[in-house]
């Protein structure tokens, strides 16, 4: 059996007091907790329970069925609004996940004290203006701030989906809401509460016809802290809804929104059949024999179904019908 010599015995002594020492260091820095911290919003003073989020969450639904139907009439296509999540965080945290370029506008909740922020995507803003403007929702392809017409086509939108919004919150209070502020760059918008205090955050995807974006709602706490417990305490289920029933103002405000309607109406000369060697030959002053005598009514069609007989004519300046009788479908 061979012996180490005192050079080997001091080598390995040496290696094991140096991993020894390292050990504890490495033991040290694998069960180290990293935890983020924000030192700017590290207060959290004011928070909104479950069910207050809830009540929110509820409210902003009926917010939803109600802007669908408001909105699809305004802009004759068809509007889905649905809600992607509902959170409590800070204002910076909202102010910064706001993303650019957006319309932003600040409402008046009265009587409740301070303001609620409402975000909309540009790209949707700029193709609701366009729709508003009778075209088919287009956007141009670099966005850029809005003109003073289109800041006034967009302050009228707002002022009608906040409308549904009043009528929304209904079931819990009477609002009266009002734009103060609206502007295109985030960091124009006033700085409304502290950046620390908690907000609740709706986030919410909207459709306008192909088109889809974000639309965001900012609640302050200090906004909603006088109705807490009305927002702790309310209870929401269908017989609430039916147990209101239709006031005399959803009856006006629903006839206001079939009013506004737009309809489209054709009248039908009559047909006849030409030859294409005829047709391409026609003329200024030529004239076209149809089928129909001018003693019989015409054809009228709203949204390509037959309603109406009528009667061709003139209305000073302008061509015109008299209706002479309707045309009841027995299958409608």
């Amino acid at each position: 059996m061979s012996s180490l010599s005192q050079e080997e015995i001091d080598a390995l002594i040496s290696q094991l007091s140096g991993k020894e020492g390292e050990a504890p260091v490495k033991e040290a820095i694998d069960g180290r907790r990293v935890k983020s911290f924000d030192f700017r919003f590290n207060k959290r003073l004011d928070k909104f329970t479950n069910n207050q989020l809830q009540t929110l969450r509820t409210l902003h639904e009926n917010f939803t069925r109600l802007l669908n139907n408001s909105l699809s009439v305004y802009l004759r296509t068809r509007v889905e609004a649905t809600i992607v999540s509902i959170e409590q965080i800070s204002y910076g945290d909202f102010i910064a996940s706001i993303g650019i370029p957006s319309i932003l506008a600040i409402f008046s909740m009265d009587p409740l004290p301070g303001s609620g922020i409402v975000q909309v995507d540009l790209n949707l803003v700029f193709s609701i203006i366009d729709r508003l403007l009778g075209g088919p929702g287009w956007f141009p392809n670099k966005l850029r701030d809005l003109t003073d017409i289109e800041r006034t086509l967009m302050q009228r939108f707002m002022a009608r989906m906040l409308n549904s919004y009043r009528e929304s919150w209904n079931y819990l209070l009477t609002l009266s809401l009002k734009i103060e502020a609206l502007d295109s760059n985030p960091q124009f918008i006033p700085r409304i509460i502290p950046l620390d205090q908690i907000v609740a955050y709706i986030s919410m995807e909207l459709k306008v016809g192909d088109m889809a974006g974000v639309m965001n709602f900012c609640l302050p706490y200090l906004v909603l802290q006088s109705i807490g417990q009305q927002l702790t305490d309310f209870q929401w289920s269908p017989t609430v809804v039916a147990g209101r029933g239709m006031t005399e103002e959803d009856i006006q405000q629903l006839t206001r929104n079939v009013e506004r309607a737009g309809v489209e109406i054709e009248v039908e000369l009559g047909r006849t059949m030409v030859s294409l060697r005829d047709l391409v030959a026609l003329r200024e002053g030529d004239v076209v024999v149809f089928d129909k005598l001018t003693s019989e009514p015409l054809l009228a069609k709203v949204n390509e179904k037959e309603k109406f007989r009528v009667f061709p004519g003139m209305n000073k300046d302008h061509l015109a019908v008299q209706v002479a009788s309707t045309i009841i479908n027995e299958d409608e």
